[in-house]
């Protein structure tokens, strides 16, 4: 009687578990097509504050920079850089990282190199804002600067040496 009944509550819990597995895939299919939770938070989303990271630097800033420039007269210049790495002590990195509540977040970058003595030798950088953008965009402006990293201008003066050198020879 005893294996009886085992039985019987084991083919039981069978049936029934394999119910629920049919339920739930109507239920999956009932959740795709109504999904309560994405029309929630379409409609009520938390505060997100616009994130300000890193050095702002403006194109008035950049254009300022010179060969041949000290390392204190860059950082006079532009702030202390975000990144100083131990392993290229000639390199400063300046990177600005905005994260808009609404919107892409975008990244800009200025990196400067110095010669053994410390000495400004060339420079690279994405588009920068104007002072007025940057304020703009400070303020929480949505119709600003928007970055283009794609574009990145380098000043290097040994490669416009080598330029002018292939011109003349042609």
């Amino acid at each position: 009687m005893y294996e009886k009944c085992l039985l019987a509550s084991a083919l039981t819990a069978t049936l029934v578990l394999s119910g629920c597995a049919q339920v739930q895939s109507k239920w999956d299919a009932f959740n795709e097509w109504f999904q309560p939770t994405k029309a929630l938070t379409s409609v009520i989303n938390p505060y997100r504050p616009d994130t300000h990271q890193g050095n702002l630097i403006t194109k008035e800033m950049v254009d300022q920079l010179h060969l041949g420039m000290t390392q204190l007269q860059v950082q006079f210049l532009l702030g202390v850089p975000l990144l100083r790495d131990m392993f290229h002590q000639n390199r400063w990195d300046y990177l600005y990282y905005v994260n808009p509540r609404f919107g892409d977040p975008e990244m800009r970058r200025l990196t400067v190199y110095f010669d053994d003595d410390g000495r400004l030798v060339r420079y690279e950088f994405t588009p920068m804002p104007d002072e007025t953008q940057a304020d703009q965009m400070i303020l929480g402006d949505k119709d600003v600067f928007k970055a283009d990293n794609s574009n990145l201008t380098v000043v290097d003066p040994t490669q416009k040496a080598e330029e002018d050198v292939e011109q003349n020879a042609l």
